[in-house]
């Protein structure tokens, strides 16, 4: 099986490439802008910006049998047209690449985030749930529009394979995004509105098992992954030690989008992601179970102590494993 992998020099792009080579029948070609962190003999790495018009050529010369889109923006930036430029247009780009060579199975990585986060948001959310994201919120926007336009090109392709795949915020012992840096540095835990919300995980390793799964299955259709059970806020301020304050939504909105806008230290996001700490945002992975036989060996729990015992930030009430388990292989 040849895979190409936008974006595959990230961190959760080089699991992935690792679980897939482990089966001894894999070829991978990396398009990104970023050199891998490590060589290996069945790994090419091309260096290509995925808005850049060589995505096709590079489809049509390499002929894989699985495209899979992971070069994102992940972390909030200030530059929002820049931004949307990476995430959307460059989506808009790989898909029509794809168009053009053929390619007869796509992967586009979305986020349970582009749901959005509502007040009538069914709980679970399963993946026929419309995709509503987040006005405010650029990066639940922009996952929101690249979700959309992956299902009209699905519709547009029916003799195509299409994948997307939803996962929820993706935590474990080596992951360092903004999230855990906020945690990192808060002083205290808000509960929105006085809201104690609930916040569901993914461990690293279950979601690389995941994609790696829907890849060699060729499974084609719509999929959240997500870790079981979910965490109140008042069990992470528990976890770090720390207090929890009641914010008006309305003041801490503002107060954030201050503080973004004057690049104070310790502010990483935009207000816009306060809806998503008083609404309901939590989604099914019962369908990943039913059509793969993926099963998370981690729960949002067991993932948070995981990554806080990792990022040395975990005081009261460790239940969780004390190191991570070797990833399982997935079967074929």
């Amino acid at each position: 099986m040849k895979y190409v992998i936008t974006g595959g020099s990230g961190y959760i792009g080089g699991r992935l490439i690792d679980l897939l080579c482990e089966r001894g029948d894999s070829e991978v070609v990396i398009a990104d802008l970023r050199s891998p962190a490590r060589q290996r003999p069945d790994v090419r790495f091309v260096q290509m910006d995925v808005r850049d018009p060589g995505v096709t050529a590079l489809l049509e010369t390499e002929r894989p049998d699985t495209l899979i889109h992971l070069a994102f923006v992940l972390n909030p930036i200030r530059n929002e047209h820049e931004m949307y430029d990476i995430d959307v247009n460059g989506t808009v780009n790989v898909l029509r690449a794809a168009e053009a060579a053929g390619t007869q199975h796509v992967m586009v990585a979305s986020s349970t985030t582009a749901y959005g986060a509502w007040p009538d948001n069914p709980v679970p959310i399963p993946e026929d749930h419309p995709v509503r994201g987040m006005a405010a919120y650029a990066y639940a926007r922009d996952k929101t529009e690249i979700d959309r336009l992956t299902q009209l090109w699905t519709a547009q392709h029916p003799d195509r394979d299409v994948t997307i795949f939803r996962p929820c915020i993706v935590f474990g012992p080596n992951v360092n995004n903004y999230l855990i840096r906020f945690w990192q540095n808060a002083p205290f835990v808000p509960l929105v509105d006085g809201v104690d919300a609930e916040w569901q995980l993914v461990h690293e390793d279950d979601l690389v098992e995941g994609i790696a799964g829907l890849a060699i299955e060729r499974k084609a259709g719509i999929f959240n992954i997500t870790g079981d059970g979910v965490v109140r806020f008042s069990e992470m301020a528990a976890l770090l030690g720390l207090k929890t304050r009641r914010l008006p939504a309305g003041f801490y909105r503002r107060l954030t989008n201050i503080m973004w806008k004057l690049h104070l230290p310790r502010t990483e996001a935009p207000g816009g992601q306060v809806d998503f700490t008083r609404y309901p945002w939590v989604a099914s992975n019962e369908k990943l179970k039913a059509e793969l036989g993926w099963q998370p060996r981690y729960s949002t729990r067991e993932t948070l102590e995981i990554t806080l015992r990792a990022h040395g930030l975990l005081k009261n009430g460790a239940t969780a494993p004390a190191e991570t388990r070797t990833p399982a292989g997935v079967a074929s």
